[in-house]
């Protein structure tokens, strides 16, 4: 009777091998597949339970009378197997045959590939090649030995064939033996004696090596085969961990984003590389999670509510527009060049209201109407002397008040608007032509997509060309919406934030708002702002924000920043795509997790989160060349004995938590966020 083996790595595995060959008593090496070879980032039963979901889906059936179904017919075929005095397995062909006739009462090979194609799929995306297997199997490629494959599995041989295939290590194997081909499984030891005599091989000189003490030890032993037990106690735990996940999920709460976050993190540690920089694993971590989320938000809304086309807006939807190029089946798309500067521009053709006017104060950095000159496209010299004769000594004097009677007497001159209207009615043709070059007006119903937060563009698109007839039914779609300065959008626009809206009046998901740059910076294109159009050659091109303009030099400096925050979104995107389908889990499902997520980040950051995330500076697209910076003031002790002045800063801050990120506890940090929403409540 062979040793009763037991090995914790592949590396104690390969030093045993080496004994044996230094003996001479090695000649044949099988191994097991799943949980040997191949590690799973969910369990099987989960697996098959998202091919039951995709099965319903097509078939508008509930998804548990296709589940019970599908354990019946396996159950019935198992049975069958012992009576003709087999092992209780069965061949996926055959189960899936009489599995479909039971689901429609007849045979439909068009549904049986179907099944069976997405089988394979979800095995591909659940199974990756777990660490040391490819150096391992290169060791024994060298060795000039027989090399199979041996698993218990109800997939049949041209089904592994084409997973060793995709992962590739199908070369490494001479042979690939299944149970199911023959109804005969390790655990009884009738697999091994069948490729015993079918092949010649001496038990004596053959090992087999897997993670089951029965099917691949014991069973092998007993056949005088050296089994070797592959006790991997990190896999034991993580597979115990994922039955622990799956179940928990199942009690709804904050535990289906906790399954599936832990999946996410489980296939990202086994795929993506490791990486240094900061920015990218953020990206990845932290971002991708909330942007990832939005995407699926954004596909439901989508599939709900149709559309004939998505337009991403410029430049903060730049990067959703990448995440939905990913997507395998989208609609048509297309990136629109605008922002709130050339969009309030053109609104100025009827001239400039009080409500456009108070637009620009909302900046803290508002220099009065110098701020309007700026936001709605008017030089500052042509209204310097019009505003003197109003009792405005400096056009960048700030306007706190903005009921001010100088304001609205300038507001009410016939002079002031006469000068304004000319350059809005040019700015609105300029682009009013851009659009349709666009292709804005050619669809009866568009979705808008951006980052959101006051809905700008939204608001003056329809109070500029609204009165078009073929002005389309806009569904806009945001990240985070706070509908601070409009709150008409008219019968036909409407308007959504995904993960954040204020409307909701829910505290929980309003943390994007605490730091609403962070995201901004996530999202933005790497190009210049929009800041007006030209016509060449019959042609309306966007003219982009100067690269030596103060604040666009200080976003260059910036980009490789936010190109590395961009590489770990989509990073984690396309694995976030991955465990959807496997988890088949909804954005309302996971979003309770994600708001933890991004409570944790945001108001409690790390000494590093918070020194490197203040390197990155913010500006606008709303005419304003001002740097918003990030970076966190410097806090003392003594600071806390001026508190009227500290909840000041507190409450303008772009990034307020990220000051208390140097004191060595979290409770000032918790305090200080209990006051603020205590605050805001009121």
């Amino acid at each position: 009777m062979p040793d009763k083996l037991i090995a914790h790595n592949f590396a104690q595995v390969r030093d045993l091998l080496q004994a044996r060959l230094e003996r001479g008593q090695l000649q044949t090496v099988s191994l097991d597949i799943f949980d040997t070879l191949l590690a799973r980032i969910d369990t099987p039963e989960q697996v098959q339970y998202a091919v039951c979901r995709e099965v319903a889906k097509s078939l508008a059936r509930p998804i548990e009378q296709v589940w019970q179904l599908r354990q019946q017919t396996e159950q019935a075929l198992r049975q069958k197997a012992l009576r003709d005095w087999l092992d209780p397995e069965c061949r996926f062909g055959e189960w899936v045959s009489a599995w479909v006739e039971a689901l429609v009462g007849h045979a439909d090979l068009a549904l049986q590939r179907f099944i069976i194609t997405t089988e394979l799929e979800l095995e591909q995306l659940a199974l990756y090649i777990k660490p040391d297997v490819l150096a391992f199997l290169h060791w024994l490629a060298q060795q000039g030995l027989r090399v199979l494959a041996i698993s218990d599995m109800y997939l049949e041989r041209a089904h592994l064939l084409e997973i060793l295939r995709r992962k590739g290590l199908l070369s490494y194997f001479e042979q690939v033996h299944v149970s199911s081909e023959q109804c005969l499984g390790k655990y009884s030891g009738r697999l091994f004696a069948s490729i015993r005599d079918e092949l010649n091989i001496s038990p004596s000189t053959w090992v087999h090596i897997g993670d089951n003490p029965i099917s691949d030890r014991r069973a092998a032993c007993e056949q005088g085969i050296q089994g070797i037990w592959l006790l991997e106690k990190a896999a034991l735990r993580q597979r115990e961990t994922q039955v622990l996940m799956a179940n928990m999920a199942k009690r709804g709460s904050t535990w289906k984003g906790q399954h599936f976050f832990s999946v996410l993190e489980q296939r990202l540690r086994a795929l993506e590389p490791a990486s240094d920089d900061f920015y990218y694993r953020y990206g990845r971590d932290v971002l991708g999670a909330a942007f990832s989320t939005f995407m699926l938000g954004l596909q439901e809304r989508l599939t709900r509510k149709p559309v004939d086309k998505i337009f991403f807006v410029a430049r903060d939807g730049y990067l959703f527009q990448q995440m939905y190029q990913a997507l395998p089946q989208k609609l048509p798309e297309s990136y629109l060049y605008l922002s709130r500067k050339v969009i309030t521009a053109a609104s100025t053709a009827d001239g400039l209201t009080h409500e456009q006017a108070k637009v620009a104060f909302y900046n803290p950095k508002q220099q009065g109407l110098r701020s309007i000159c700026k936001i709605y496209g008017v030089p500052e010299d042509s209204l310097r002397y019009l505003a003197a004769c109003h009792g405005f000594r400096e056009m960048a004097q700030p306007i706190h008040d903005w009921n001010d009677k100088r304001l609205l007497d300038f507001l009410a001159d016939a002079n002031v608007q006469a000068l304004i209207r000319p350059l809005g009615i040019e700015h609105r043709r300029l682009l009013e032509a851009y659009l349709e070059q666009s292709g804005f007006f050619e669809h009866k119903h568009i979705a808008l997509v951006d980052i959101g937060w006051n809905g700008t563009v939204q608001k003056f698109l329809k109070q500029a060309f609204g009165h078009r007839a073929d002005f389309p039914i806009i569904n806009a779609y945001y990240f985070a919406f706070v509908p601070k300065l409009y709150h008409d959008f008219g019968a036909q626009n409407y308007c959504e934030g995904i993960i954040h809206d204020s409307r909701r009046d829910n505290a929980c998901e309003r943390i994007p708002s605490e730091f609403e740059e962070i995201f901004e910076q996530g999202a933005r294109a790497l190009e210049a702002t929009t800041i007006a159009y030209r016509e060449q050659a019959g042609v309306v091109e966007p003219v982009l924000k100067s690269p030596t303009a103060p604040d666009r030099m200080a976003e260059i400096a910036c980009n490789h920043m936010v190109s590395s925050l961009q590489q770990g979104i989509l990073a984690h995107w396309r694995h976030f795509q991955a465990v959807q389908r496997l988890t088949g889990y909804q954005s309302v499902e996971i979003l309770p997790y994600v708001y933890g997520l991004l409570e944790r980040a945001v108001v409690y950051p790390t000494r590093e989160e918070s020194r490197l995330l203040s390197q990155l500076v913010h500006t606008e697209d709303f005419g304003h060349d001002h740097i918003l910076s990030i970076g966190r003031d410097k806090l003392s002790w003594q600071d806390l004995l001026k508190p009227r002045q500290l909840w000041h800063r507190f409450k303008v801050s772009a990034w307020r938590y990220a000051w208390l990120a140097g004191f060595p506890t979290n409770m000032t940090n918790f305090v200080l966020r209990m006051a603020y929403l205590r605050a805001v409540k009121k």
